[in-house]
């Protein structure tokens, strides 16, 4: 009986190792995808999602404040001027040029086109849907037009690839070969309009994919990377909130003593209500509602039950800095003067080096390749072009003036100094304030009745009068 005994609690052993050993093992294939090894479902845990979809990165854009703003400084500055879109080589304004800017402006393309790069900060990747007068349905290959009716932004889920090259002998191998877009807006009152989806060749569409190299599936949301600090943002400031809300409802706590009878607490008409906490919630509901209202005890007291409100700016301020880290947004410039700190020169000087390097590895590709585009289907007349986007960290009025008291006073002491010739002329210290050229600067030439040489630095006077 006793090796009968013990040989069972040896198997009961070996089943219950063999279990825990087997959910250790379901438990790390199953892990989530945080960064703590030692916590395989942190993420889960923390409130994160594991997947980061387009719905939740348009929920963020939409109805969180430091997304939206993240989204909105940096395609504002972007697109703070309009870009020229000029023949090269040239300043002056080419009938070429005049063309291309009055096709665009009929249909307000640049407006369009800042749209479609809004969609692509919040999405992987968004589209533009070009409507071309051609005498074509959308679906069929876009040839030669007559004229650019419209453009149509979309956002990424209102547009899906529907059929691929297949031929593995073909340049266009794994390119799609036709696309359906969605009609109507992705959110607002739709009225009960239905849901449609239409064919669109490949060639009446662009699509903007910002950190994608070929595929366009691996283009990065602009508020992928920070959507953690995002969700700790919420937290923080929606749980401070939250706190406020509690002791400002006055949630009520009862206390009886031992000798108390809470059942002999009357109703609204006067009868024995036989459940205690239905008299309660009602008198609390009543409390809150009106100012005038009172509570009914007896053998007992109440009183209120109060949170603890904490101050959420330090946390805050630590999410808030990670999430602008994210963005590569300096965070005075994010959240302006929230904080009470002004942003630096070196924030300012930062951020538009930030916004020239999008503007030029970004939205000049974007801008070419739709300029060319357009050229093939007769659209817009060929010829060489380049895009030109206007100075972003351009100096001030007060900075110029800055400028041009330093200037005058370096060419004050230059000439004090025994320099013969002005450091600047007229012309050139105009130019620092922003000012025409004058076609007389005003500077004495040689001849000049007004000049005598004789009362210049170096002069046979100068040197009579030492």
């Amino acid at each position: 009986m006793r090796l009968a005994g013990s040989l069972a609690w040896e198997h009961m052993t070996e089943i219950v190792t063999n279990t825990y050993a087997t959910a250790r093992a379901r438990q790390e294939f199953l892990q989530g995808f945080g960064l703590d090894t030692k916590r395989p479902q942190d993420w889960a845990q923390y409130g994160y999602p594991d997947d980061v979809t387009f719905d939740k990165l348009y929920a963020a854009y939409r109805r969180g404040s430091s997304g939206h703003g993240a989204v909105h400084r940096l395609l504002d500055r972007c697109w703070e001027k309009t870009p020229r879109i000029k023949a090269p080589h040239t300043d002056d304004e080419t009938p070429w040029e005049t063309a291309v800017k009055l096709a665009l402006a009929k249909i307000h393309a640049f407006k369009k086109l800042k749209d479609l790069d809004r969609r692509n900060l919040i999405g992987r990747y968004a589209a533009i849907i070009y409507r071309v007068r051609d005498g074509k349905a959308p679906r069929e290959l876009l040839q030669r037009g007559a004229e650019l009716v419209d453009l149509v932004p979309v956002f990424e889920d209102q547009i899906r690839v529907t059929d691929w090259n297949s031929d593995k002998d073909s340049e266009d191998f794994g390119q799609p070969t036709m696309f359906q877009y969605r009609t109507q807006q992705r959110s607002g009152d739709r009225q009960g309009k239905p849901e449609e989806w239409a064919d669109v060749h490949p060639s009446r569409v662009q699509i903007l994919a910002e950190g994608a190299v070929g595929d366009f599936f691996d283009g990065v949301p602009l508020l992928e990377a920070g959507f953690n600090k995002l969700v700790d943002l919420e937290k923080i400031e929606g749980g401070s909130a939250e706190s406020y809300l509690k002791n400002s409802a006055r949630t009520i706590v009862f206390q009886y003593d031992a000798g108390g009878k809470p059942l002999a607490i009357a109703g609204p008409d006067g009868e024995q209500v036989t459940s205690v906490k239905y008299a309660h919630e009602e008198q609390a509901k009543a409390l809150n509602r009106n100012q005038d209202a009172s509570i009914v005890m007896q053998g007992g007291k109440a009183d209120t039950l109060q949170t603890v409100t904490s101050d959420p700016k330090g946390a805050w301020e630590v999410a808030a800095n990670a999430f602008a880290a994210s963005v590569r947004i300096p965070f005075t410039i994010l959240y302006g003067q929230q904080t009470g700190r002004l942003a630096s020169d070196e924030d300012k000087a930062d951020f538009a080096a930030r916004c020239l390097d999008r503007q030029t590895n970004e939205l000049t590709p974007m801008l070419e390749e739709f300029v060319r585009r357009m050229q093939a289907a007769g659209i817009f007349a060929a010829g060489s072009f380049e895009i030109e986007w206007p100075t972003l960290n351009a100096p001030s009025d007060e900075d110029k003036f800055e400028l041009l008291g330093k200037a005058t006073s370096a060419a004050q002491q230059a000439f004090q100094a025994g320099l013969t010739e002005p450091l600047f002329d007229a012309n050139e210290l105009r130019g620092i304030a922003g000012f025409e050229p004058r076609a007389d600067d005003g500077m004495p030439t040689e001849g000049d009745p007004g000049r005598d040489p004789l009362k210049e630095p170096g002069g046979a006077g100068a040197k009579e009068a030492a």
